[in-house]
C-alpha cells in the first residue's frame, strides 16, 4: 500500500486520479520523481481519444539562434481562441526556449515554484474543462534561425543558417514559406544571394500534424 503522504503529495503536484497516483507510486517504488515521470510518460487516466483537435506553435529566442516549434493537441478548436490559453502557449514556449526534450520542459519550474505540468493540467482541469496535451516537440539551434507558420496553425518550417547578413531575415522567412507550402521552386535565387557571403542552409525541419 503506497505511503498516504505520498499520495496525497503526489496528487497535489499532478492533479492525477488516486488510482493513477498508486499505480505510479508502486511502479516507482515509492519514489515521487520517477512516479511524476511515469504519470507525465503514461497518462492512463487521460481519455487522449477526445483530443480532436491540434496545432503547431512556434518561437525564436532574442538571439535568434535557437527555435522550438510544437504541437498541441486539445479537445476542441474552442480553446485556442481563447486569450487566456494565448497566454498559456506563450508561457509554454519562453519555457521550451530553455529546454532540451519534453520531460525537461513539463518539469521546468516556473519562478522557481510550480512546474510547467502542473500549470498546464490547472489551467486543463479548471479553466478551459477539457484536457491539453504536448505532444511533439522540435528544437533547432543554429547561428541564424527562422520559422513561418501559415494561419491555419497546422504546419510549420523552421530553417538554419550558417551565419546572419542583413537581407537574410526575408530570404529565410520565403524559404521558410516555401516549404511550408510544398512547392517546387527552384532555390538558386535565395542560393546566389546567400553563396557571395559564404552563407549556406545548414539545417531545417518541417512540422505538420502528421509529424
Amino acid at each position: 500500500m503506497p505511503n498516504l503522504k505520498k499520495l496525497k503529495k503526489l496528487r497535489s503536484i499532478t492533479r492525477a486520479s488516486i488510482m493513477a497516483c498508486k499505480n505510479a507510486i508502486i511502479k516507482s517504488k515509492g519514489r515521487l520523481n520517477l512516479a511524476i515521470n511515469f504519470l507525465i510518460n503514461n497518462s492512463n487516466n487521460i481519455k487522449k481519444n477526445s483530443l480532436k483537435e491540434s496545432f503547431i506553435i512556434c518561437r525564436r529566442n532574442k538571439k535568434k539562434n535557437k527555435a522550438v516549434a510544437m504541437l498541441i493537441a486539445t479537445e476542441t478548436d474552442f480553446v485556442t481562441k481563447n486569450d487566456i490559453f494565448k497566454k498559456l502557449a506563450n508561457i509554454i514556449l519562453e519555457v521550451a526556449l530553455f529546454g532540451k526534450n519534453k520531460n525537461n520542459i513539463l518539469k521546468y519550474q516556473i519562478m522557481k515554484k510550480l512546474p510547467l505540468f502542473k500549470i498546464v493540467n490547472y489551467f486543463s482541469h479548471h479553466i478551459f474543462n477539457e484536457y491539453i496535451e504536448l505532444k511533439t516537440i522540435v528544437f533547432l539551434e543554429a547561428p541564424f534561425l527562422n520559422f513561418y507558420i501559415p494561419h491555419s496553425w497546422k504546419k510549420a518550417a523552421l530553417v538554419g543558417f550558417s551565419d546572419y547578413i542583413p537581407n537574410l531575415e526575408t530570404i529565410s522567412k520565403n524559404i521558410a514559406i516555401q516549404l511550408v507550402c510544398n512547392t517546387n521552386y527552384n532555390t538558386s535565387y535565395f542560393t546566389k544571394l546567400l553563396l557571395y557571403q559564404n552563407i549556406k542552409l545548414v539545417t531545417y525541419k518541417v512540422l505538420s500534424l502528421k509529424s
